[in-house]
């Protein structure tokens, strides 16, 4: 029988894929977590921060579970070492984060506040590795605002119901089993649930109906003209433009929004005079937003432009403002919530009177609540109800003005007004889940836990697929907790966690779990697949593997492999191995989805490898190894690689780059977190760079920090030349004083003598410089320093020191030994004039003269002429002094 190879290649690929993905379930744990590394707090105004510093990119859930507690949950996380169970302090608003591990490979961050939030932000920031979390306190905005993900006090369930059966979770349809399946002994949250909830739906129904009879009259209103004004002519003669707008508006009528289009184009165009001509250029605008009301972002220009042509046209229509609520609507959904509120804002203050006016205030009630303005947001809404209180958005801004100050924290006021809403009408609990859930809410926050058990339960049996149960569910069990019922708190707990495993009320109940952690059920599948029973797979994980990426090379899988691959290579010690597996897949497949993933993978490889030859001394092959590969790398957070770099610039007297890895990972630390390294690093590399204000800067933080690190008495050096330069003299000897007291190693001993010698000469205490010129000799030629080193300028010094005090004699010794050590290289000229000097102040004139012809005979033109000037100088004082002589006698 022949062999079918493409067959049997197509069935090898499948059956590597499906080992790799019961690898990859098998191993999870140890190959594909990220790691917590470092959790920080941070003060800022109107609020606090909370940075995690990540290696990888977990899935995240921030959630306020309180007013003072807030839970940060990450998934397939592992926590590094000193992290596990640890209490972080924080400062006036964060009490303390409490850091713990939970199963299923879930981290835990429950943060205790002093005082309720206002608001939480929360953004993973991949490039950084970091995911921050900013709290809001007050009513001032922070400095920073974060874009995405912002949370409000409290979660708050979204109104829509989900299809019967389903709740949306994270973006993905999940099947969800009836809440009728409650345990036995708890409350009936689903008892009848079918019948109950049928009833409500009925009740919505003829609530909806009563709400919309009741919506049409509107008294208060004296320019009462809307869609149906719109849609009827004044005239209906039967006149050729008549009967075309008639057909357009029956098309409106039945959605059929092209033909309507259409029509409308023709009386605009064949009839400019018609008296149906205004209708038509503002139908034509709401025919093209109608059509185009599920993807406005992408026509939201045309919408508009027909908008606007219609108030142009008709700028004193009756129809304009209704036209411009329509155009804010627009600037709504695509969420210009600025744009927005002008156009409502001329609407409310401009056309009181008109039907637009209710939707217009309503609107901007609810805009003011996204922008975080809650107390103006309540104002907006009360408008509404005191000047339309027949009109339908009235009782939709009494429910909203409710949420509003339960967002406050005004739970009593948000309670009341739901209390007189359902006075008012009980059926409203039939036509809006929020009456009955924030009533639930607000009785929770205010210990009424009965009430609260009572509200929620409702909530389940009248909207059993609202899209928040498993919140609901939460706060359900929450209040058995309160309670001290543990027995039937857990059991809620637990079947939130195991229907709705994906949800945020997951998360609530896992942490309220945790002190009954063997309740949890920790099995979980990673893929969820019919499987078909396989033979044991036995196959090393690294040759699975180098299959996949070998045969499906270009599938984000083969991807995933490599990731597992080079994972493994690095837990081996195999760095360069990790590397190059990882640098191939960038470089073969740049656009990858799992391109940020492997940037940060390849950081820890490199970083290993760096350490290894910074161990060895070998700093050059840290630099040129960088450059090979900084392009994969990037330089965002990855402070210890930068350091380890910045450190060998500095080693290798690259001090501007030096200076600039210093700076990069400068960012990764708070000011008081940054580590000796850096502050050692930065300070000595600006003292080289000449940039000696920012040095000293660095290097006393360094001190004060750090004052028990070996490398402080260089630091207290280098400020010492920093306060010489400056010539703050004594400033400079209390600095090398304290060098001197840190036991620095005897040679940096000698440079310290050197400097305190040049120091004390800047205070002209020649006899304390002498001394220590002379210690500082004395160690060098113990040591058998290299001369060249510092030993011939040592002697020089202390030369010019016995000059100036006179003793000319010790100069000349000096001067001597100088001479002798001095570099074969060199033609010191300078030293020997200044010899030849002392000599003749010790009137010995023979030895004045040869060492002045010596300079004579090298030719050196400078020196050549300061020699002969010099004896010219002497021959004239001889005759001068034999002149005098016979005189004196």
């Amino acid at each position: 029988m022949p062999v079918n190879f493409p067959h049997k290649r197509c069935l090898l690929i499948a059956w590597l894929c499906l080992v790799l993905s019961l690898m990859v379930a098998q191993h999870a744990d140890s190959q594909s977590l990220a790691v917590v590394h470092q959790v920080l707090t941070k003060s800022e105004e109107g609020g606090s921060s909370i940075i995690i510093k990540l290696s990888g990119n977990p899935a995240c859930k921030v959630i306020g579970i309180g007013k003072t507690e807030i839970l940060i949950a990450l998934k397939d996380t592992e926590l590094s070492k000193g992290l596990y169970n640890k209490k972080i302090t924080g400062d006036e608003l964060i009490q303390r984060v409490e850091i713990n591990k939970r199963p299923n490979n879930v981290s835990c961050l429950l943060v205790k506040l002093r005082k309720p939030y206002i608001e939480i932000d929360h953004q993973i920031e991949a490039s950084k590795g970091r995911l921050h979390v900013q709290i809001t306190s007050t009513t001032t905005s922070p400095k920073k605002t974060l874009k995405p993900s912002k949370i409000p006090a409290r979660q708050s369930p979204s109104p829509r119901p989900a299809s019967r059966g389903s709740a949306e979770v994270d973006g993905l349809q999940a099947t969800c089993p009836p809440v009728a399946s409650a345990p036995g002994d708890l409350p009936a949250i689903a008892t009848h649930a079918g019948n109950q909830a049928a009833r409500c739906a009925r009740r919505r129904q003829a609530g909806g109906r009563r709400g919309r009879v009741a919506g049409g009259q509107n008294p208060k209103l004296s320019r009462p003209v809307g869609i149906d004004r719109l849609l009827n002519p004044d005239s209906r003669d039967t006149t050729p433009d008549t009967d075309l707008f008639l057909e357009a508006a029956g098309h409106f009528q039945m959605g059929r929004w092209e033909d309507a289009i259409r029509i409308f184009r023709e009386i605009i165009k064949t009839h400019p005079s018609s008296p149906h001509l205004e209708r038509a250029y503002f139908l034509l605008a709401k025919s093209y937003d109608h059509m185009f009301k599920n993807n406005i972002s992408e026509h939201f220009v045309e919408v508009n432009r027909y908008y606007q042509d219609a108030i142009s046209k008709f700028p004193n229509s009756v129809f304009v403002p209704d036209a411009m609520v329509s155009i804010g609507n627009c600037y709504f959904k695509v969420k210009n919530y600025y744009e927005a509120l002008a156009y409502y804002s001329l609407v409310c203050e401009n056309f009181k009177a008109y039907a637009a006016a209710p939707e217009a205030m309503f609107k901007r009630g609810e805009i003011l609540v996204i922008t975080k303005k809650p107390q103006e947001a309540v104002k907006s809404f009360q408008q509404v109800e005191r000047l339309y209180p027949e009109a339908p958005f009235a009782g939709r801004a009494k429910i909203q003005r409710a949420k509003a100050l339960f967002e406050m924290n005004n739970f009593k006021r948000s309670l009341r007004v739901l209390d007189e809403i359902i006075t008012a009408d009980p059926n409203k609990v039939y036509e809006n889940p929020d009456v009955l859930l924030y009533s639930g809410y607000d009785y929770y926050e205010l210990g009424r836990l009965e009430e609260a058990r009572d509200a929620l339960c409702k909530v389940l049996n009248c909207y059993p697929d609202i899209e928040s149960n498993h919140l609901v569910l939460a706060r359900i069990a929450d209040t058995y907790r309160e309670q001290g019922t543990e027995t039937k708190a857990s059991k809620l707990y637990n079947m939130v966690l195991r229907r709705y495993p994906d949800g945020e009320g997951s998360l609530i109940s896992m942490l309220r779990l945790s002190t009954d952690i063997q309740k949890v059920e920790s099995k979980r599948l990673l893929f969820i697949m019919p499987i078909e029973e396989i033979a044991p797979y036995t196959r090393p994980a690294q040759e699975t593997y180098k299959e996949i990426m070998k045969v499906h090379g270009d599938n984000p899988l083969s991807h995933l492999a490599g990731l597992r691959l080079a994972h493994q290579q690095q837990k081996d010690k195999d760095y360069e191995g990790s590397v190059n597996i990882l640098r191939d897949i960038l470089a073969k497949y740049p656009d990858t989805t799992l391109k940020e993933q492997i940037k940060s993978a390849l950081r820890a490889p490199v970083e290993a490898i760096f350490e290894r030859e910074q161990q060895a001394g070998n700093y050059g092959k840290i630099v040129g190894y960088y450059e090979e590969m900084k392009a994969d790398l990037g330089d965002e957070d990855m402070p210890n690689l930068l350091l380890i770099l910045g450190d060998a610039y500095r080693r290798l007297h690259l001090y501007n780059v030096a200076i600039s890895a210093f700076e990069k990972a400068k960012k990764s630390y708070t000011d008081q977190g940054q580590p000796a390294t850096l502050l050692f690093g930065l300070g000595e590399s600006f003292y080289k760079a000449q940039r000696l204000e920012e040095a000293q800067r660095a290097l006393e933080a360094f001190i004060e920090r750090y004052h028990e690190d070996k490398r402080a008495y260089q630091a207290y050096f280098l400020i010492g030349n920093i306060m010489l330069r400056q010539k703050k003299c004594e400033k400079a000897i209390a600095a090398f004083n304290l060098a001197m007291q840190k036991d620095p190693d005897e040679l940096y001993k000698i440079d310290i003598l050197l400097a305190m010698g040049e120091a004390s000469n800047c205070r002209r205490d020649y006899n304390r410089a002498s001394r220590l010129l002379n210690r500082a000799i004395a160690l060098m030629n113990q040591n058998k320093t290299d001369p060249a080193a510092g030993t011939y300028e040592a002697y020089q010094d202390l030369g010019e020191t016995y000059l100036k005090l006179g003793d000319n004699e010790q100069a000349v010794s000096a001067f001597e030994n100088a001479l002798k050590v001095s570099p074969k290289s060199l033609d010191d000229y300078r030293l020997q004039f200044r010899l030849a000097e002392c000599y003749q102040r010790l009137r010995e004139r023979d030895k004045t003269e040869g060492i002045l012809n010596q300079i004579i005979a090298s030719g050196d033109p400078f020196w050549t002429r300061m020699a002969e000037a010099k004896i010219n100088e002497i021959e004239i004082d001889m005759r001068l002094e034999n002149f005098f002589s016979p005189l004196n006698g």
